[in-house]
């Protein structure tokens, strides 16, 4: 049995430089090209972040679904 994990996605946000990586509901952003504007309807989960740091935090979010599923 398999569950369903929701799927996230760090993407720019509001700005080009090194922290303006941000994570998001896929959903939510599905068609948005990034950077991603504030002035969208997506609010991020977690914004003002490195690279890195966001691809760390889409990891957790994704592992956390999967214990609760």
């Amino acid at each position: 049995m398999t569950s369903r994990v929701k799927k996230y996605r760090a993407v720019k946000f509001g700005g080009d430089d090194c922290y303006s990586w941000a994570v998001f509901h896929a959903k939510d952003i599905k068609g948005l090209r990034s950077p991603i504007s504030e002035y969208t309807r997506a609010k991020p989960i977690v914004s003002g972040c490195g690279n890195q740091e966001a691809k760390n935090y889409v990891k957790q979010f994704e592992a956390s679904d999967l214990k609760k599923g």
